[in-house]
């Protein structure tokens, strides 16, 4: 009985994974009064990406509500200016504005719905490793799938 129930759960573990969207790429940035907020972008592979903050279990999960892209030169890659919506319990609490060009963050910033209020970062480059981003003095958050997602 015990043996069955076992096998059930792994099972179902395994079907919630399989569900679940995967992480294609991964940013870390640092920003915020004093560089003390730390975050982790994830684009994932069905078009959305999530974001989590350094001290927080949860991811939050956003979706891309417009993007230009420019042409700088002929043998530049190209440049992505994107907003991203951040929503709570159906209500959007913020959004992030993101430039890329190539693999770089270029710009990144988010800006709080009820005020306005916009706290600018900066791709950390000292803090990214294949696994997750990793702070000096602080937890490392990982880009694996959790059943936080």
């Amino acid at each position: 009985m015990i043996r069955r129930l076992a096998v059930l759960v792994f099972a179902v573990l395994l079907a919630g994974t399989a569900a679940a969207a995967t992480a294609q790429d991964h940013r870390c940035l640092t920003g915020g009064r004093d560089d003390s907020l730390h975050l982790l972008w994830r684009w994932l592979d069905d078009g959305s990406a999530d974001v989590q903050y350094a001290g927080q279990p949860t991811r939050l999960r956003v979706r891309r509500v417009s993007q230009d892209t420019t042409v700088p030169a002929e043998d530049r890659p190209y440049r992505f200016d994107s907003v991203w919506e951040e929503r709570i319990e159906g209500r959007r609490n913020g959004r992030y504005h993101l430039t890329t060009q190539g693999a770089r963050v270029y710009g990144f910033s988010y800006e709080h719905a009820c005020d306005g209020r916009r706290t600018e970062f900066n791709e950390d480059l000292e803090a990214w490793q294949e696994d997750g981003c990793h702070w000096r003095g602080g937890e490392p958050l990982t880009v694996a799938s959790s059943l936080l997602d």
